[in-house]
């Protein structure tokens, strides 16, 4: 069923927006940020994309990899001043307490265990760096390689999130009808 009178999306940051399956016809869009826009089985026709920004939108992975970042410093950090402080056992008290309380609170997002995964696997390398160095070098090199094999675990899972991210993250027209649409100097990248 046809709109009454257009939309008007005109002139706004509409980035990530879920317009599936609407009808939109002769609604406009010019001049809009639409980068991972949904316009899968829409019906935009007559629709003015004029001027508007299509495609991919690198705000979400950019928050991702900053929310990674900042998990796997605060396990680090938390385990390694514990450890300075009172011994190797609060070190890896501290380590399950900042990784579980971050999975908690991020309701056990795959990227934050990935992060948390990498921060236990920087504090179990550079254990058996040390006790390498101080002469146990069995002790020191299985640490070593268990935080290799940890670590390996947790880019193979952040990669998947990205990857997945990627596929979100660009504008999809998939099955839409863009019958008489006007996409009049567009900026359209990875739609």
């Amino acid at each position: 069923m046809n709109q009454l009178l257009p939309l008007d999306f005109s002139q706004q940051d509409l980035r990530h927006r879920n317009f599936q399956g609407q009808d939109l016809t002769g609604a406009n869009f010019s001049g809009s940020d639409l980068r991972g826009c949904n316009f899968q089985d829409a019906i935009l026709v007559g629709a003015n994309f004029q001027g508007a920004r299509i495609g991919q939108s690198r705000s979400k992975i950019r928050i991702l990899i900053v929310r990674c970042a900042g998990a796997a410093i605060a396990v680090t950090l938390a385990s390694a001043f514990a450890s300075f402080i009172a011994g190797e056992m609060a070190g890896v008290a501290a380590l399950i307490a900042t990784g579980a309380v971050a999975v908690a609170i991020t309701n056990a997002e795959s990227e934050i265990i990935a992060a948390v995964l990498a921060g236990v696997a920087a504090v179990i390398g550079s254990s058996g760096i040390i006790y390498f160095f101080a002469g146990n070098s069995v002790k020191g090199l299985l640490l070593f390689l268990g935080s290799g094999v940890i670590f390996g675990v947790a880019v193979i899972l952040f990669f998947q999130v990205v990857m997945e991210l990627e596929k979100l993250s660009k504008t999809s027209f998939d099955n839409a009808d863009l019958t008489n649409a006007i996409f009049d100097e567009a900026i359209i990248e990875n739609s």
